[in-house]
């Protein structure tokens, strides 16, 4: 998994249907791309299928450039069933990465609403076509709960031993909020994250965060946030900073 990215995220985002179907888009949606997992269960009665496509001004991963600070283009389709069970792929573009020039996220995984808390739990993996011995996995949990008109988040993603990324085992935990403004058609959200082991940058504790805006219009939604992200080396040349990520992204 690659994992050093610059930050910047501006999003356009069509929302069919309910505020939950266009929040169940997969672990990763194309308007936060700094969160694994992120879903809700939808209350439709049949299955859906939803398809989204984007451009970001820098892809970035749990504040890590996965482009280079450059734009990436992403794109994704999602099956859901009424049960709450749900199947995807993402994927999207990345600077060169031991010969892959794009990453494919395979999904699945299950979605309910237990005592007013949205549970998300499935497994993911990352595949990098092109490349050979580069691929992983992770299992994630997600729960989220409103309080009042804002919403609380706490996930947390475990990568275990895999034989592509070396010895020991891989944590993810974070936390998110997002509020709506009174008389504005503006929310806004903030995430932090903490990752240890295998996937982190250089082996030693990484901390990611994200503070920024949506502003919906018609069926876009545009935002814009500041991504950035801490760990040891991050100031070599081979390493981007922190910085505003700007996003177009459309649900059919």
């Amino acid at each position: 998994m690659l994992d050093a990215r610059p930050a910047l995220v501006a999003s356009f985002a069509p929302t069919p249907g309910t505020a939950e179907s266009a929040e169940a888009s997969g672990p990763r949606p194309n308007r936060n791309p700094d969160a694994i997992p992120d879903g809700k269960a939808t209350n439709d009665t049949k299955i859906n299928i939803s398809v989204n496509a984007s451009v970001v001004s820098d892809y970035r991963f749990r504040g890590v450039t996965q482009s280079a600070g450059r734009a990436a283009v992403q794109g994704s389709v999602e099956v859901a069933s009424p049960v709450g069970l749900y199947a995807g792929t993402w994927g999207s573009s990345i600077a060169a990465y031991e010969g892959a020039h794009a990453e494919l996220d395979f999904y699945g995984g299950y979605r309910a609403n237990v005592s007013s808390i949205d549970l998300d739990i499935g497994v993911i993996s990352y595949l990098y076509p092109g490349a050979n011995g580069v691929s992983s996995a992770e299992v994630y949990l997600a729960g989220a709960k409103d309080v009042g008109d804002a919403t609380l988040k706490l996930g947390i993603s475990y990568t275990p031993h895999q034989d592509a990324l070396g010895p020991g085992n891989g944590v993810y935990m974070f936390a998110e909020a997002e509020k709506p403004l009174p008389g504005l058609p503006l929310k806004v959200r903030s995430h932090i994250g903490r990752e240890t082991g295998v996937n982190t940058v250089t082996g030693t504790p990484k901390l990611d965060w994200l503070l920024g805006a949506d502003a919906r219009t018609g069926p876009a939604t545009i935002s814009l946030a500041w991504v950035d992200a801490r760990y040891r080396g991050r100031n070599s040349q081979d390493h981007h900073g922190g910085s505003v990520v700007a996003a177009v992204a459309f649900d059919f």
